[in-house]
């Protein structure tokens, strides 16, 4: 990610786990959980306090590759 790169807040998921991936001011970082409901309800918040409309998308696979190579 690069600095001055659009907010954004993605939602997949990976082998029974959600992953919800902020992207905030360029920099993505990604936070895991057990169950749907509530990395949904947490991408939600983080939309709305990113003041970015609507739900969360489920990313597609190049932002996975993207995520792996950040790490």
């Amino acid at each position: 990610m690069v600095a001055g790169e659009p907010n954004d807040v993605r939602l997949k998921n990976v082998d029974g786990q959600w992953i919800v991936q902020v992207v905030e001011d360029g920099k993505a970082t990604p936070y895991l959980f057990n169950a749907q409901t509530i990395a949904e309800s947490y991408a939600e918040f983080q939309r709305i306090r990113l003041g970015l409309p609507g739900k969360p998308p489920i990313w597609e696979e190049m932002w996975m590759s993207a995520l792996r190579g950040s790490a």
